[in-house]
């Protein structure tokens, strides 16, 4: 049992309409949806990436603030050549998305995290932080958030946490980088994204269809000011040249079509389903000292066994009884606060793994705690 990929289920990546999708594509562009790509995008595509995020998360675009990206993995790592300098600052949310910091940790940022609770990044934590630098004579380079259904815990930061980090942004001249790769899956309600809140100036936007259409396609986008957009234009280049065009092709006719509008919905209700079958099945198994986080979407869950259990070492045993996670250290900047916690994500199993595999799992969990 997989638990620690986040890998979208099967059922959520609509394989009928993207064959008949395919099938269209090459009537419209022909050879040339085999062709090169514009570094920037299929300008088609532009325009229904721009039509769709103002539709769906409320911001707005134009034309020379959006570039599309070989899947968000790709927007970061851009963000992180155009900003960051061995020894610059970054500021992540701990726990934190575990490619991202990779991302900065090639570029030899210097790593620090502000902790997450039920409202999302601790942005008073943040201002400290960015306060005790300035006595030093710096600052944050960028600050890296996933505000909605954050990867690893789930949660979603609040409104005024949001407004608190732009004016910090502001009065401390950092740029925010918001990625927003489940901001589509959230369960309850939909929080603004920053950068719909005031703007473009201090906010790079970083999202994709991998989590709502399908993550093979390799589709994402960044929506920045213009002259950050241009720079990433000739990063780009450099990089890769182009973003496939067939799978820009199927992803604009996707969009042109609600394809991924209604995709979006019935994967939200079935991860629904799972976190909750998760939550029921972590609540009765797991022992009563550990804590989990009730994430608002996405697809993971944040647990804290709080017992001496290195999930580390709880991981090589739980591989050898089939079943991986993610240990929390992997995710954290500050290790040691991990050590005994997990990411488990329910997206990809079936409903009859995560049972056999919680239940699996706590047996393990309940035998090196010595608990009956």
């Amino acid at each position: 049992m997989n638990f620690a990929s986040g890998l979208p289920d099967p059922r959520t990546i609509p394989k009928n309409e993207i064959k008949e999708i395919i099938a269209e594509a090459f009537e419209i562009y022909g050879y040339q949806v085999l062709q090169y790509s514009p570094s920037s995008g299929l300008s088609k595509l532009v325009k229904e990436v721009i039509k769709f995020v103002y539709r769906t998360r409320g911001l707005r675009a134009n034309l020379n603030n959006v570039i599309i990206v070989s899947g968000s993995q790709q927007g970061l790592e851009l963000v992180s050549r155009i900003f960051i300098d061995p020894g610059d600052i970054v500021v992540v949310e701990e726990p934190t998305y575990l490619l991202a910091l990779n991302v900065f940790k090639l570029r030899k940022a210097r790593i620090v995290s502000v902790p997450v609770d039920d409202e999302g990044m601790d942005v008073n934590v943040l201002e400290d932080i960015v306060k005790d630098l300035k006595k030093d004579g710096k600052k944050p380079k960028i600050v890296y958030t996933m505000p909605v259904a954050q990867n690893p815990t789930g949660v979603t930061m609040s409104i005024n946490r949001r407004k608190h980090l732009l004016e910090l942004a502001e009065k401390y001249n950092f740029i925010i980088v918001e990625d927003d790769a489940y901001g589509l899956l959230s369960f309850d309600y939909e929080q603004p994204p920053i950068a719909s809140l005031m703007g473009l100036n201090n906010v790079v936007y970083i999202s994709s269809l991998s989590k709502v259409l399908a993550p093979g396609l390799r589709v994402g986008y960044v929506i920045a000011n213009e002259n950050i957009i241009n720079k990433m234009y000739v990063l780009k280049q450099f990089m890769d040249l182009g973003t496939s065009v067939l799978g820009q092709a199927i992803a604009q006719i996707a969009l042109e079509k609600g394809v991924v509008d209604k995709n979006a919905e019935y994967a939200k209700r079935l991860y629904r389903l799972k976190k909750n079958l998760m939550i029921e099945l972590i609540d009765g198994m797991f022992f009563s000292e550990s804590w989990r986080s009730n994430p608002k979407g996405g697809f993971y869950i944040w647990v804290k066994l709080n017992k001496n259990i290195d999930t580390r070492k709880l991981f090589e045993q739980s591989k050898r009884n089939g079943v991986i996670f993610t240990p929390g250290a992997n995710l954290c900047v500050n290790t040691y606060r991990c050590l005994d916690a997990m990411r488990l994500s329910y997206s990809n199993p079936s409903e009859d793994e995560i049972r056999i595999g919680i239940y699996r799992l706590s047996s393990l969990i309940r035998e090196m705690a010595n608990v009956s």
